[in-house]
């Protein structure tokens, strides 16, 4: 049964998994922990670099096979998964290739939660002071650089997770602010239904009452990133605390509103 697939793409610790079982409480709707998806569809595009590609005709073959392949791969994919008929797929990268996102779906719907970097931020850290007997890996390569809470911030910033998700934020607002929709992860935890509501209304789907004091785990994310990438999510909603100044000290905080406060206007 071929699915009507949706997008769930932004930034980190921003609520994407609360948010995708919040549309799992809809029968009609598979939502997906971070998905293969996507990286089926990108290693499928190396095919363009390989040496049986140069013998066909690019434009007037090789690529529109490679869009209706990639098209019809991925609306069929679920099908062993789920009998819901709709899907909504999870990947932080699917923004970062929004080009051939809607080249391959000029239609497509796609989720993009967000929240004030201040937050992103504290909850990193609040994550390193819990699980302290874990090592980034990337704090691995140049331990000087998380020294202090001034360097791991400009860390954060600076590279994965955060930096690169920030960036492909930034392009895709500028792009195709027309054709995605921001949920704020501090809306959606003060007022989840009412920005469930619009959510539906920007799928096409009919508006679903939602339990938001029993909120069930639906989705089976494997954290390959914990402790950051921890995606258990609390079964009552609550909402968000703003507690970066006591994290992360009222200075650094500022510095990070002044620098990325454009997120909290989209």
């Amino acid at each position: 049964m071929t699915k009507i697939l949706h997008f769930v793409s932004g930034l980190p610790r921003s609520c994407s998994t609360l948010l995708c079982n919040l549309l799992a409480q809809n029968p009609r709707i598979h939502a997906s922990p971070t998905s293969a998806l996507h990286e089926i569809g990108y290693m499928s595009r190396h095919i363009f670099q390989s040496e049986e590609a140069s013998f066909v005709d690019k434009e007037s073959v090789l690529k529109p096979m490679y869009l209706d392949y990639v098209r019809g791969g991925c609306a069929n994919a679920y099908n062993s998964l789920t009998n819901r008929p709709v899907v909504v797929d999870k990947h932080r990268s699917w923004i970062g290739h929004s080009d051939q996102l809607f080249q391959l779906w000029p239609e497509a719907k796609v989720i993009v939660p967000i929240r004030d970097i201040r937050g992103v931020i504290s909850s990193m850290e609040k994550k390193r002071r819990k699980h302290p007997e874990f090592l980034n890996p990337i704090e691995l390569q140049n331990p000087y650089n998380w020294t202090t809470i001034e360097k791991r911030v400009q860390s954060w910033l600076g590279n994965t997770p955060v930096g690169i998700a920030i960036d492909r934020l930034l392009d895709a607002s500028t792009r195709f602010s027309d054709r995605i929709m921001f949920v704020h992860a501090e809306e959606l935890t003060s007022n989840p239904q009412e920005t469930m509501n619009k959510i539906w209304n920007y799928l096409g789907e009919q508006p679903f009452n939602h339990d938001t004091k029993n909120v069930l785990q639906y989705t089976k994310e494997i954290d390959a990133g914990f402790p950051y990438g921890d995606h258990v999510i609390k079964q009552e909603i609550e909402p968000l605390e703003k507690d970066w100044n006591k994290i992360l000290g009222a200075n650094i905080s500022e510095m990070i509103n002044q620098e990325f406060k454009w997120i909290n206007d989209l």
